[in-house]
């Protein structure tokens, strides 16, 4: 009896480590200051500048939870700095916040505004007075880059587009646009972003092929839709490029489409519309259709 119990309390401290052992550390990526074209207007320029953009984008790759998110916003990096130095001196208690210990990212996000537009149209209306048709709109254009900071390589360059526009209206002033169209278009590029940065990272993968019902790596934090389409890859050999001996990535062929039929929070279900599932197999690659 003895070592019954001695067995039980063996199993129970091994499910204790074991629920309590390290996760696998995330990808770890950070967000540059903003870059803003000398092309945008002033006035606009400044508008994007001192906009959320950054912030927005940021939330949306955390609310992704595939990566790790570091700052690199020169504020935070100065406080930062000031923390460790604060650590380093005799009157810390501990060197938690010693320098040296920031982690460095694998990734460095690079957004440039190339284009940039938020106001408000008005025109009068005729034959009464002091009332206008009024029209709010922003949109907004960058270029992402997607810096590999080991070999400090650019791994992949991206454009975004996002627009927002509010109907007629008719009002007793033109006064300023609202700040709602400006918030909603950041939102659109932002999370647009991030699911193109998970898509360069870690592509969208077949996991589990149960009859009809072929699952991804990709859930509702993911910016995933029903009914949207995919189209499928068999990956196949590498490709090296024999000049320098670069992995350039490896053949892909195409053996169909399918669709989105559900959503779960970490993983989705779709289906065939064009091909055979028979086909299809873990470690395939979905990719959006390009327009």
């Amino acid at each position: 009896m003895k070592r019954f119990w001695v067995l039980v309390l063996v199993f129970l401290f091994a499910g204790i480590n074991s629920a309590y052992a390290e996760a696998p550390a995330k990808y770890r990526v950070a967000v540059a200051d903003l870059i803003v074209s000398d092309l945008i207007p002033e006035k606009q320029a400044e508008i994007v500048k001192n906009s959320s953009l950054i912030a927005d984008i940021e939330n949306a790759i955390r609310n992704g939870r595939k990566f790790e998110l570091l700052t690199r916003r020169g504020a935070a990096m100065e406080a930062i700095i000031k923390e460790q130095q604060f650590a380093a001196s005799e009157f810390a208690a501990g060197d938690a916040a010693m320098s040296g210990n920031i982690s460095n990212a694998q990734s460095l996000v690079q957004v440039e505004v190339l284009q940039f537009s938020f106001g408000r149209s008005s025109s009068k209306v005729p034959n009464l007075q002091n009332k206008y048709k009024i029209s709010d709109y922003c949109s907004i254009e960058l270029s992402v880059q997607i810096i590999d900071t080991e070999r400090a390589s650019v791994s992949a360059v991206f454009p975004i587009k996002a627009s927002t526009s509010t109907g007629q209206s008719i009002a007793n002033a033109v006064g300023s646009a609202s700040r709602s169209v400006l918030d909603k278009t950041l939102e659109k590029a932002a999370g647009t972003l991030a699911n193109k940065l998970s898509d360069t990272v870690f592509p969208i993968t077949v996991i589990a092929v149960k009859n009809q019902d072929i699952w991804i790596n990709r859930g509702n934090d993911s910016g995933m839709k029903l009914g949207e389409e995919f189209e499928v890859f068999e990956p196949g050999e590498e490709l090296i490029d024999p000049a320098t001996g670069e992995n350039l990535g490896s053949t892909e062929t195409l053996v169909g489409k399918v669709k989105v039929t559900r959503i779960n929070p970490k993983a989705s279900v779709v289906q065939m519309v064009k091909g055979d599932s028979a086909l299809v197999g873990v470690g395939y690659i979905l990719r959006r259709p390009v327009k």
